[in-house]
Parts: structure tokens; C-alpha cells; sequence
């Protein structure tokens, strides 16, 4: 009952609202795009979405889809085991036709433009069912049936065609970064309004409610970029997104679009701090999730974009768990924060020291024996009470019985002026069961020794703690959402 007050004092109990949701609902029964249709009648000719370049209004966003609908329909025999397959960018006419195949209530999975042509393999050959690619060019693909964007957007449908909808609910899967193994793919839990407790806890918090326009630099491929979508998409605020990797043209589009809301990872959160610096902008508002924070992505950020910043942890397994203001960032910019509404945590102690976090979440989209799941990651309690992120169970180091965790070694290198990007690992030992690794790309025109790096970390950490071997290297690989991949 609490949080339905929360929702009538955020304005989101009106009669009106109420009306179009039950309107829309009746309509589409469980399929998700019953919000797309509330979206449409309530907030009608307010702009959608915009890439910088051109618009589309809420009203005309849905019209689209459902004519889309009709052109998919015409090419695919119905079949109940059919699944589509999307290759997407973040550009409006994938965003159309994410909803447009949701809409015909087709099972999608959302696979990022990158991807290698051998991984979208792997996934068609993992379905039981016919499988449909949606793409934008031709690949060498086996046991499906290619859909092009072209055909799709270019097809001239007879006046008289009947809209095409569908109330079943469309499972949506997405595939897990892969940064320290094979890709999984994980279906989002089906529901029309199971988040809402969650999302109510949310806004609330942040106050996302009350900004205009969100910039999601995050790809829609991602279950936090889709996230951030759907939100607009409630809330009717305007969604802007670009297809291109230039942060000097991201900056510009959000200064253009008068962005006062960034979704995104760390990665593209600094750069885009650091391609925004000393110009006017409107942002106000900072949602950082997918990895955490480190101090000089959190300083840059503060200094450039906004100080009203707060950080998303979650999993695709679990979805979004815990957030974490800007004051409990600048005690640890690894910091978890608290809970949202529907989510509870506990910490499992391990065999070899440390502790991982479980967690029993409402939104989680995987199911467990016992209702906990274990996400793999190591935390602590800092002296501050706060729940701090530590690292991967499987990143965990141990050195002649000592438990070391790479981030707490990494935030001293990032700290350091000469180091651009660093990688803190391990590798077995005949004594001292594992000693440390760390992998070091140096600023340009920046140079050190290896032996100058560990002198200084020994004024900051304990012996045991100076990595055994440091190496410098030229890059690293990043995944889509700007993961670091572990070498």
C-alpha cells in the first residue's frame, strides 16, 4: 500500500492514467507493449525518441510499430516455437523494431550489432524452435531465415491492412557480456507490472521523474540500456541515442537534445565527462550501472557533468539490486549502497575467506532451489557500514593464505597520473599458491618502471599486497557495454 501512495504523490495514480492503462491492458493482455500504447494516448505528440538528427513523437512511434508489425507478419508463417533474432544498434529504427517484433508477441533475442558473426551462430544453433534474423546486412548464417531492415521499412502496405497485436506475453532474452567466459543468454522474467514496486523505490530515489530528456549510451542490447528505454518510455520523457562511437559527436548531440539525464557504464560515462568538460550543458543527473565506479571516473563525472550521481548493481540474472547515492560513492566508489523494495541480500561465507553476495529479488529473471541467488561477486563491510564490492569470486587472490581482491589494488594504480587503464590478476604459484599480476597501459608521453610503480604502492599497501610482476601493454578489450575483458 506504501508504495501506491508513493505513486499517487509522483502523479502517476491520475484518473486519466488509470483509464488508458486498463484501456491498454485490456488490449494486450500480458504483452509488454501495452505500455507503448498507454505511452501513445497519454503523451501523444511529446517527442519519443530523437538521435540528434530526427524525431519521433509518442503517437507516431506507436503507429510505426504497428505498421512494422503488419510488414514482419506478411514474411513469417505464425509458429508458436518461432524465434527472432535481433542484431540492433541504438538507432531508432531498431528501437521500432524491437517493439514492432514484441508486438506480434514473437520470443526476441537482442544481440548487439558487434557481435561475432559466429556467436549469433551459436545462439541460432541453441534454439529448439525456427529462427528469424533481423539485420542490417547479409551474413553467412545457417538454419534461418534472414529479415532485412530495408525490406521491413520500405514495404508499401495497402491502405486497408488491419493493425497486428498480440496479447501474448513476448519473452525478451539477452546475452551476458562474456567477460570471463562464454556469453549466457537470460530471458527476462514475463509480468506486466511485477517491477513496479522496484520501480516506484527507484524514481523515488533518484528522481528520474522529473527530467526531460535521457541520453542511454548503454546498447538497447543490454538488459540496463532496454531498462532505461522502457522507463522513458512510462515516463514520457524523451529517449536520445546514437549509433556512433565518437565521443566528441556524443557530447555534441547531448548538448544539442539539452540532455539533463545520462544512463551508461563507467566507461562511457568518463568520456563523455571528459568531451563535455568546460562546455554549457544541461545534465543533471548521472545513473551509472553495468560495472563499478572507480575515484577517477566518479571525480570526473562530478567535475564535468554533475555531483547528483547514483550507482546501479545488479545482474542480468538478478536485474537491478542495489543503488548507491553520491555521498556513499565518495566514501568508496565501489560502494553497493542499499537495496531497492522487493530485494532482499545475505553473504555466504567462503571455504577460502571472503564473503559473496546473494541475493532474493522480485525481479530477478532466473529462478533457484532455495529462491537465492549467488551472483559471484565478493563483498565486504567497510568501517563505514557500507556494503562494498570487492570483485569476482574467481578474481579473488589468495597469497600465502592471504585473501586479496584485484580492486582494492586497482584503485591505488588508477590514482596514479602516469596510468591510463590497468588490470590487476593472478597466476598459480608452486609456493605461494598465486601471486599478483597487473597489466598496465601507460598514459601517453607518461613513462615508469615497474620498480618505481611497486615503491610507490608500498607506501599505500602492505607487502603482500605489491603485485609480484607488473607488464605493460598497449590496450585492453572492452565488450559493448565497456566491460573490460579479462585477459
Amino acid at each position: 500500500m506504501k508504495f501506491l501512495i508513493q505513486l499517487y504523490r509522483l502523479g502517476f495514480l491520475s484518473f486519466h492514467k488509470i483509464y488508458l492503462l486498463v484501456k491498454a491492458k485490456k488490449l494486450y493482455g500480458n504483452n509488454i507493449c501495452f505500455l507503448l500504447k498507454f505511452s501513445a494516448d497519454y503523451y501523444k505528440h511529446k517527442i519519443a525518441i530523437s538521435d540528434g538528427e530526427q524525431t519521433i513523437s509518442f503517437s507516431g512511434f506507436y503507429k510505426k510499430v504497428t505498421t512494422l508489425s503488419i510488414s514482419i507478419s506478411k514474411r513469417i508463417e505464425p509458429n508458436k516455437s518461432q524465434v527472432a533474432i535481433l542484431v540492433c544498434s541504438n538507432t531508432i529504427k531498431n528501437i521500432l523494431l524491437f517493439y514492432a517484433i514484441q508486438n506480434i508477441g514473437l520470443k526476441l533475442v537482442l544481440v548487439n550489432n558487434k557481435i561475432h558473426q559466429k556467436d549469433i551462430q551459436n545462439i541460432i544453433d541453441a534454439q529448439t524452435g525456427s529462427c528469424l534474423v533481423f539485420g542490417a546486412e547479409k551474413n553467412e548464417l545457417k538454419n534461418c531465415k534472414q529479415i532485412f531492415f530495408t525490406a521491413i521499412f520500405n514495404d508499401e502496405l495497402a491502405e486497408e491492412s488491419l493493425p497486428t497485436y498480440s496479447k501474448q506475453a513476448a519473452p525478451v532474452i539477452f546475452t551476458t557480456s562474456g567477460t570471463t567466459g562464454p556469453a549466457k543468454l537470460i530471458e527476462k522474467r514475463n509480468g506486466a507490472l511485477y517491477w513496479l514496486r522496484s520501480f516506484t523505490d527507484l524514481i523515488t530515489q533518484t528522481g528520474i521523474h522529473k527530467r526531460n530528456a535521457v541520453f542511454i549510451s548503454i546498447p538497447i542490447s543490454h538488459g540496463f540500456g532496454c531498462t532505461a528505454m522502457l522507463f522513458a518510455l512510462v515516463l514520457g520523457k524523451k529517449a536520445v541515442v546514437t549509433d556512433t562511437k565518437n565521443w566528441e559527436e556524443q557530447a555534441a548531440i547531448i548538448i544539442k537534445e539539452k540532455v539533463d539525464l545520462i544512463a551508461g557504464v563507467p566507461a562511457s560515462l568518463f568520456h563523455l565527462a571528459e568531451n563535455i568538460k568546460n562546455k554549457k550543458h544541461t545534465v543533471n543527473l548521472i545513473i551509472s550501472g553495468g560495472a563499478a565506479l572507480s575515484q577517477e571516473v566518479l571525480q570526473s563525472i562530478g567535475d564535468n557533468l554533475s555531483k547528483h550521481i547514483f550507482s546501479m548493481y545488479g545482474s542480468t540474472e538478478a536485474s537491478t539490486s542495489f543503488i548507491a547515492n553520491y555521498r556513499d560513492l565518495q566514501k568508496n566508489s565501489c560502494a553497493l549502497g542499499k537495496p531497492l523494495k522487493n530485494v532482499s541480500y545475505m553473504l555466504s561465507k567462503m571455504p577460502n575467506g571472503g564473503n559473496e553476495l546473494l541475493i532474493n529479488s522480485g525481479l530477478a529473471n532466473i529462478k533457484s532451489e532455495d529462491g537465492w541467488i549467488h551472483t559471484g561477486d565478493m563483498v565486504m563491510v567497510d568501517e563505514n557500514g557500507l556494503l562494498i564490492w570487492c570483485g569476482r569470486k574467481d578474481d579473488m587472490i589468495i597469497k600465502n593464505g592471504v585473501n586479496i581482491y584485484p580492486v582494492e589494488i586497482e584503485k591505488y594504480l588508477f590514482a596514479m597520473p602516469e596510468i591510463e587503464d590497468c588490470f590487476v590478476t593472478k597466476e598459480k604459484h608452486p609456493v605461494k599458491g598465486e601471486i599478483i599480476i597487473s597489466l598496465i597501459k601507460l598514459r601517453p608521453t607518461y613513462s615508469i618502471t615497474d620498480s618505481e610503480l611497486k615503491e610507490r604502492l608500498l607506501l599505500m599497501l602492505p607487502a603482500i599486497k605489491v603485485p609480484d610482476r607488473i607488464e605493460f601493454i598497449t590496450s585492453f578489450n572492452y565488450t559493448s557495454t565497456g566491460k573490460k575483458i579479462k585477459p
